[in-house]
């Protein structure tokens, strides 16, 4: 990711902005997460500051074929969802034309998985309920206008964990041999997910997986995450060179791809 693009969207938002008479909205908004106080609140503010756009919360997704293109943004609270990767694929079925943002704490135990999510533009936006009031309102009209928009505080966050999950990741790599402890991530994953990990170190895309596995692209991008999550990797790179570890060290044969499930 260009931490300094990251930044410049950053510096664009500054408190106290308003979006002009002149903006140009994508369309409504929908919010998905668990009514509340909290989000009525927030609902009530953007009507506020956005008469004229729709603002829609709700805690249900309906059936991805029923399409929405009136939607211009979605914001989902991270915390509310249990498969992050999947739920934003069904919002991009359910609102082909919206911007989508993760809503959440920038302290979370998966801002790694955020943050991969961001890099490959799965999401447009990363919004911590930290941001203050007038701050998180100007986030949401640049998004509205079709922009991006990374925190510099997480920024910050992620350039001091960095090295300590790279060496978390290291710790697994040279563990020596016949130590439990080091096949343990890949002993974590699905019959599926070691399907398509084998087919990534083997440096497929996700088209080619997917039409090898008789799957759909949208279907294996869910699984390459939940797999990068499971082995506290960084990235799909990083994934297979756990994988290949578990392999060298322990033994392990490659995983079977034709048996059906």
């Amino acid at each position: 990711m260009s931490v300094t693009v990251a930044r410049m969207k950053t510096d664009q938002i500054q408190h106290g902005t308003q979006p002009d008479d002149g903006a140009n909205f994508k369309g409504g908004i929908f919010i998905y997460a668990e009514p509340g106080v909290v989000f009525q609140g927030l609902v009530q503010s953007l009507e506020r500051t956005f008469p004229d756009i729709q603002v829609n919360l709700s805690s249900k997704l309906a059936e991805p074929e029923e399409f929405d293109a009136g939607v211009g943004l979605v914001l989902i609270h991270a915390d509310f969802v249990p498969d992050i990767a999947d739920c934003i694929v069904r919002c991009k079925m359910r609102f082909p034309a919206a911007s989508v943002t993760l809503m959440m704490d920038e302290h979370s135990s998966a801002l790694q998985q955020f943050n991969s999510l961001f890099d490959n533009k799965q999401i447009q936006g990363l919004l911590p309920f930290s941001l203050k009031l007038d701050v998180w309102l100007a986030v949401v009209w640049l998004l509205l206008n079709g922009g991006d928009y990374y925190p510099s505080s997480i920024i910050r966050l992620m350039e001091k964990t960095s090295n300590k999950l790279s060496g978390t990741a290291n710790s697994l790599y040279n563990q020596p041999k016949g130590n439990p402890a080091s096949a343990w991530p890949v002993k974590t994953l699905t019959l599926r997910e070691h399907e398509i990990l084998q087919l990534l170190s083997e440096g497929l895309q996700n088209k080619i997986i997917a039409d090898r596995l008789a799957l759909s692209v949208h279907t294996v991008k869910v699984h390459v995450h939940n797999l990068i999550r499971k082995l506290r990797a960084h990235n799909r790179t990083q994934a297979t060179a756990i994988y290949r570890n578990s392999m060298d060290n322990h033994g392990l044969k490659p995983f079977d791809a034709t048996i059906v499930h």
